[in-house]
């Protein structure tokens, strides 16, 4: 029997005799192309998908439920939803485990901590892991609830920032969350940053209680206290993964962590001559947009219509845009102020859209009025390059909405930033 790391109470059976193991919720997108995993290739964009949203913070779980399952050495799997897991079980074992390693070696970790009454508060710990690991920093998300408190310190001892989550149970903290606390006051360095967050059905004490007792010791919060009454809505859901990146971002200022060529020398200068046309990516999930302005375009297909995009791993619009998503892409003019208006910084949950003139295409998502021409897109394939993914997108419809005006192009005299 295996705990799976996102729920420890679901467990992971495995019946050697039968060399099937059953692991519940460790594998398990939502799809169903057929009973087994035939094609399992084509499958991984998915499996990735769901890796990164549910088990990238739980690496060290997720390390120990593999080690067991694979010692006793089923030849395929049961998972709760998807197809039988035969032809590539043992190659989805080694990427959960290389994805795992991929963020270990990041160079920054933040431990969240958190406790839970009903889901709630987990959803927002959840929310705020998923931003962090867009932001290519290392989260260790521990349910308290579960955990010990050598644990704890050990999460707090890695850790660069912590965030610290609760529900609130007869106007205090659960008991879980005053021994994290405690541990927290008494071994976690000062000049870590900090964040914290709730839900709560009636008065939300549990939150004011947090930040005031961090606040008292020396902590200095990256960022106004979430409170969540009842359940978080899609729009906080949006506004804490977003959170989640900025705090990471700030993580990596404070420590001057740059991935960048060598600052000035000749390939960085060189490969900055590679110029774009500058566009904005506008999309929509359910009552939800977002936007991005992006220069690295190009076509990539003449039958069917074709392009690509770059788009970087911690853009709030990166999970709008995986195979099958709708997305519109605006084309700007030479001399637009578009580009000034989506190349600022936005606060999470920032309305990119306020102000602006825009009309819905077929997919739900934004045109700019004021734009040269848009294309509704439609994603076929994503690649992982690096700190991107490559977008490979299929048009399926569009309008040239200025006739008389050019194409704002990019110009860059490095490759180390936009």
């Amino acid at each position: 029997l295996t705990p799976t790391p996102r729920h420890p109470d679901a467990i992971a059976p495995t019946t050697p005799k039968q060399g099937l193991s059953l692991p519940i919720s460790f594998w398990s997108p939502p799809m169903q192309r057929s009973n087994f995993d035939e094609g399992w290739e084509s499958m991984l964009g998915d499996r990735r998908y769901y890796f990164d949203c549910l088990m990238a913070s739980q690496v060290r779980q997720v390390f120990s439920a593999l080690d067991k399952i694979q010692s006793l050495g089923a030849a395929m799997a049961a998972p709760a939803h998807g197809p039988l897991l035969r032809y590539g079980w043992r190659e989805l074992q080694q990427l959960y485990r290389q994805w795992g390693e991929q963020q270990q070696q990041q160079n920054l970790s933040v431990a969240v901590l958190y406790a839970s009454a009903y889901g709630n508060t987990t959803a927002l710990a959840q929310a705020l892991s998923r931003g962090i690991t867009k932001a290519q920093v290392s989260v260790e998300t521990i349910n308290c609830e579960q955990a010990e408190p050598t644990e704890i310190r050990a999460a707090i001892a890695r850790a660069s920032g912590f965030l610290i989550g609760s529900p609130t149970l007869g106007g205090h903290l659960p008991t879980q969350m005053q021994t994290a606390l405690g541990i927290l006051l008494s071994t976690a360095p000062k000049n870590l940053r900090a964040g914290v967050f709730g839900s709560y059905g009636w008065s939300g004490e549990a939150v004011d209680i947090l930040a005031g007792k961090l606040q008292d010791a020396g902590y200095a919060l990256a960022f106004e206290p979430i409170r969540v009454k009842f359940a978080p809505t899609a729009a906080t859901i949006q506004h804490c993964e977003e959170l989640g990146t900025d705090f990471a971002q700030s993580l990596k200022v404070a420590k001057k962590v740059r991935n960048t060529i060598n600052p000035a020398s000749d390939l960085e200068q060189a490969v900055g001559r590679v110029v774009g046309s500058l566009c904005v990516m506008t999309a929509q999930r359910e009552e939800l947009t977002t936007a991005m302005l992006a220069s690295w375009v190009s076509q990539a297909s003449f039958h069917p219509p074709g392009l690509t995009i770059a788009v970087a791993k911690e853009r709030a619009i990166e999970s709008y845009v995986y195979p099958g998503d709708a997305f519109v892409l605006n084309i700007l003019p030479e001399g637009s102020s578009l580009m000034r208006a989506f190349a600022k910084r936005f606060a999470p949950g920032e309305d990119r859209f306020q102000a602006l003139q825009t009309s819905p295409a077929n997919c739900g998502a934004p045109v700019l009025d004021q734009a040269l021409a848009y294309l509704e897109c439609r994603v076929q394939q994503r690649m992982e390059c690096g700190d991107h993914w490559l977008i490979y997108a299929i048009a399926e419809g569009g309008k040239v909405l200025q006739t008389n005006r050019l194409t704002a192009i990019h110009h860059r005299k490095t490759a180390g930033h936009y």
